[in-house]
Order: C-alpha cells, then structure tokens, then sequence
C-alpha cells in the first residue's frame, strides 16, 4: 500500500491517495477548493480504480472541489459524517457551499466501517475543529484532518468548533496504538512524537 500526498488549494490542504499497486485500487482523502492538474495526471498515470473520496470535514478548503472530482471519477463514493454534512446544508461561512458539494454516497458515524482491499477503514469521530470532524483509520495510517496537527491542533473558534470536545478527541487519538498521522495541514507525524512534542497532549 502506497500513499502519495499533494498540498492543494487557496490555503495547502493535504490531499492524500491511498492505493494499491498490484490492484489499481484506491481511495482519496480531501480535495481542497482548487485541485490541480498535477493530482488527477498522478491518478491517472497510475491508472487508479478510485473507490471512495473520504472528507475528514466539512470546511471549504477540504471539499469545495468534490464535483470536479466525481465528475472525473464518477465511480468514486464520497463519504462524510452526517453530522457536517448537515453542517454543508445549513450553514455558510468556512463550511463548503451546498451547491459546490455532491450528494454523498455514504454518510458515516463513529464506529462504522468502510471495506477497501480485503481490509477495512475506521470511522473515529473526532469533534472539535467542526462538530462533524472524523478520522479514518487504515491499517496503521491515521488521516485526521484537522483534528491534529504536528505540534499543535485544530482552531475552534469557527461555527461548530468547541475547544472542549477537539480536547476530548486528542485524548481519543492519543490513546491509540502509535499509528502514523497524516493531518490536513502540515507535515505527516505519528501519535508516539505528539506524545512527546505537543502539549496538547498532555
């Protein structure tokens, strides 16, 4: 399994391919709010079998670009909790605009589970940076939005946030196996270092 990062966008989101080699097979987390043409060459090139688009939240800069995506890869699912995107629905302001969003395929929770390669991803809601925030979990890969950054957190202070619960969901992620993580913004790190570095996890 390889991942292959670009930093995208008004504002350098991490966007991450997740694939497989041998089977074409893969999955993508965050599109940002203006993809390159580099990106979809790298798919493309690859000659990936994109299965799902899974967004971490809500916030315009990790999703604003999804209808280009599936209009790309029409066969990709795009997956989100249900809480952000009632959060799309309703809201304006840093959340994607209804009308920029695809209807998604899935809509997920804590707890749920997503098939990709004969493995499963992990659904871990992780409220705080928006009340919908989740990571995905697969094999010992982490993607966690902008739950946690290296050395740092998620700002709380958009619609939504709440400095108590993206502390509860530190502590959640703390308490993990020490798996690597792959945030929104920033550099890729592992739980262990943010043990060690982050105060926010103390």
């Amino acid at each position: 399994m390889k991942i292959k990062l670009f930093e995208e966008g008004s504002i350098g989101t991490n966007c991450f391919i997740v694939y497989d080699e041998a089977s074409k097979k893969a999955f993508c987390v965050d599109v940002s709010d203006r993809i390159s043409n580099k990106y979809f060459e790298f798919i493309d090139s690859k000659d990936l079998q994109i299965e799902y688009l899974l967004l971490t939240h809500g916030h315009y800069d990790h999703c604003a670009d999804v209808l280009r995506f599936i209009a790309r890869y029409p066969l990709a699912k795009v997956v989100i909790s249900e809480a952000d995107y009632q959060n799309i629905l309703s809201s304006r302001g840093v959340f994607c605009e209804r009308e920029r969003f695809a209807a998604p395929a899935v809509l997920v929770n804590d707890g749920d589970t997503i098939p990709f390669c004969g493995q499963t991803i992990q659904v871990i809601a992780t409220p705080g940076h928006t009340s919908g925030s989740v990571c995905y979990l697969y094999l010992n890969h982490l993607f966690c939005g902008d739950t946690v950054f290296d050395g740092s957190i998620g700002r709380t202070d958009l619609p939504t946030g709440s400095f108590f619960e993206i502390m509860k969901s530190v502590a959640k992620i703390s308490a993990l196996g020490d798996y690597q993580l792959y945030p929104g913004h920033m550099g890729v790190t592992d739980i262990a270092t943010q043990r060690r570095v982050n105060s926010f996890f103390r």
